[in-house]
């Protein structure tokens, strides 16, 4: 398993992940507003803030947890 702690999540990241996830735009705005980059583990808080837990995430994009 690779260690993403140190993983910078840019906002581009996010942009490019938001048409397979079928947010709220309300959701994307939110998920949007933070300041990139930012560390992985806070991209996972607020997809999870929004509804979206890391294995839905990982299965969305044609991954297995």
């Amino acid at each position: 398993m690779f260690n993403l702690d140190r993983t910078q999540i840019t906002r581009q990241h996010v942009v490019d992940l938001l048409p397979i996830m079928g947010l709220s735009p309300e959701q994307e705005a939110r998920l949007l507003a933070l300041h990139y980059p930012v560390d992985f583990a806070t991209a996972v808080a607020a997809y999870e803030s929004v509804g979206v837990h890391l294995d839905t995430l990982t299965d969305r994009m044609g991954g297995s947890p």
